[in-house]
């Protein structure tokens, strides 16, 4: 394994732009012995001539695949992972950015715990974010390593918070594993969302999986993309409850909670399908499954606060006036 080809899969869907600085991020890796598959969501003749411009420009393979009917993201990584020639599978979003040596600093990492590509691991880095485009300072996460957190779950590393914040992060354009892994166990199809979260918990099931992270920032997770074109900042909190719902028994009671609070309250906050009424309805019946001790967490009274009233919220602008804010001011206050 001293050498081991890696195949990098690229989903897509209409968006050249992004998807130019992402291929770019790839040649430019200092690890040389790699493959790029761009899977296209559909149909799009500007992506296949963005891709075919770059043939031929360097030593590093790349092809394309259009699915011709759309197949959403998780599919696509499967057919990407199918082609794949490679002992190993690098993941990466078409609107994300490595930096130079991120295959190099994961592959160092697997040889230092000695494994190879029969083994089961995952192997991801932390990130780069920033909240603007022109911002010039990055934040890095997670703010827990995942060996610090000595979460034996995967989901609970994920979920769990501390303090104000939760602890961990596994953001898909980190991802490297073996190529067995995920033809044995692909990604989920159809899902709206929590595609990375729902393989995550899926092969967390496994009794020999190894989860190994390289400190270092090795990945930029842009903001210059529009909200509506991030398929994981898309609102469909019904479906995240459902989703949660299935895999309960992969949550500690923290990490349970902390999805609650996160992800289901402000999405019922900002859906324009419901009255106040109805949004008030909802937010008591998640309320109802928290239990007593999640109100001493300071990460509850956080995630109530700050949908609530933050400044620049949906809520905060829509209906300041209604009985829901006053409704729940008196349960926060």
């Amino acid at each position: 394994m001293d050498h081991p080809l890696v195949s990098v899969i690229i989903p897509t869907i209409e968006r050249p732009y992004y998807l130019k600085r992402a291929i770019e991020s790839v040649l430019k890796q200092s690890y040389d012995n790699l493959e790029i598959i761009v899977v296209i969501d559909g149909m799009s003749s500007k992506t296949v001539e963005l891709i075919d411009s770059y043939k031929n420009k360097s030593g590093i393979s790349l092809q394309w695949i259009e699915t011709g009917k759309k197949v959403g993201g998780s599919e696509a990584r499967n057919i990407g992972a199918q082609k794949a020639q490679g002992d190993f599978i690098a993941l990466l979003d078409d609107d994300d950015e490595w930096l130079g040596d991120k295959i190099v600093a994961q592959l160092n990492l697997i040889k230092e715990y000695t494994l190879i590509e029969k083994d089961s691991f995952v192997c991801f880095t932390s990130i780069y974010v920033y909240e603007s485009s022109d911002q010039k300072k990055y934040k890095q996460l997670p703010i827990v390593s995942y060996l610090d957190s000595r979460k034996e779950r995967i989901a609970d590393y994920l979920f769990e918070a501390n303090g104000l914040k939760r602890i961990g992060l596994i953001q898909t354009s980190t991802i490297l594993t073996p190529r067995h892994l995920l033809l044995q166990y692909p990604f989920t199809k159809g899902l709206p969302k929590h595609q990375d979260w729902d393989w995550l918990l899926k092969v967390d099931q496994l009794p020999d999986l190894q989860v190994l992270q390289v400190n270092q920032p090795m990945v930029i997770y842009h903001s210059d993309v529009p909200k509506e074109k991030r398929i994981g900042l898309a609102n469909h909190w019904r479906f995240s409850e459902e989703w949660l719902s299935e895999h309960r028994d992969s949550f500690g009671k923290n990490a349970y909670e902390t999805f609650l609070l996160d992800i289901l309250i402000p999405g019922i906050i900002t859906d324009e399908s419901l009255s106040g009424t109805e949004r008030t309805i909802e937010i008591k019946r998640i309320l109802y499954k928290l239990s007593l001790r999640a109100y001493s967490r300071p990460f509850t009274w956080k995630m109530l606060s700050y949908s609530i009233i933050r400044k620049n919220d949906y809520f905060f602008k829509k209906i300041q006036h209604s009985s829901l804010l006053m409704s729940v001011k008196n349960w926060l206050f």
